[in-house]
């Protein structure tokens, strides 16, 4: 029972539906997400073993899995945003100065201590690429119905789960101590972080029904 949690639940439905609904979509990016999401349940299963099974620390593995996360978010957002005028330039430098900011504080934690300031600096460059994403579409002349509207729905999963995220963290030591609290058998992070999953994962696979119905009709 370990392995089904909120998350797990969340995150395994979410690839399912992407699998089905993405599965022969024409565009590169849109079909090959499902598997960046099949890596995302076997990183969460693959944490609950370490720590339930093996009783061992599992930051390292969600260490590694910040390449592959930064990775798609980068290429997906790009994705998004380019029709707009990006140009390849930016994701590239960005990818670099991620890349030194995750090596420097792995190798001062030696991979074994999750790089926390690094995934503050991921969720801080993904939300400003999602509000980026916002403008540009509201400064857009075309009409789009939001409410079907796929990219819109990936990016405000997106953008909700890192904002939060950005505010957890910085806030993560009193957020970890408030279990200590008297009646409170969980610590408010980590009820914070179901609930954003939640919202992610929600978010994302509307997305993808959205695009299935669009695509097909």
């Amino acid at each position: 029972m370990h392995y089904f949690t909120v998350n797990t639940v969340a995150e395994w439905i979410c690839f399912l539906t992407a699998l089905v609904c993405l599965r022969r979509d024409k565009d590169p990016v849109w079909r090959r997400f499902p598997f960046y999401l099949l890596l995302v349940c076997l990183v969460e299963t693959g944490g609950i073993f370490m720590r339930t099974e093996l009783k061992m620390p599992n930051a390292p593995i969600y260490n590694v899995y910040m390449l592959a996360e930064c990775f798609a978010m980068t290429t997906f957002l790009y994705h998004l945003i380019k029709p707009y005028g990006m140009k390849i330039w930016v994701p590239l430098a960005w990818g670099a100065i991620f890349l030194a900011a995750w090596l420097v504080e792995s190798l001062d934690g030696d991979f074994g201590t999750y790089s926390r300031q690094t995934a503050i600096l991921l969720s801080i460059a993904v939300v400003v690429a999602c509000l980026y994403y916002f403008y540009l579409v509201l400064r857009d002349d075309r009409y789009v119905r939001l409410a079907t509207h796929p990219p819109f729905w990936w990016v405000s999963g997106t953008l909700m789960f890192y904002f939060g995220g950005i505010a957890t963290y910085i806030f993560f030591q009193y957020l970890l101590e408030a279990s200590s609290v008297e009646g409170i058998r969980f610590s408010l992070r980590y009820v914070i972080f179901k609930v954003l999953n939640v919202l992610l994962y929600g978010s994302w696979t509307y997305a993808f029904i959205c695009r299935y119905r669009q695509t097909k009709y």
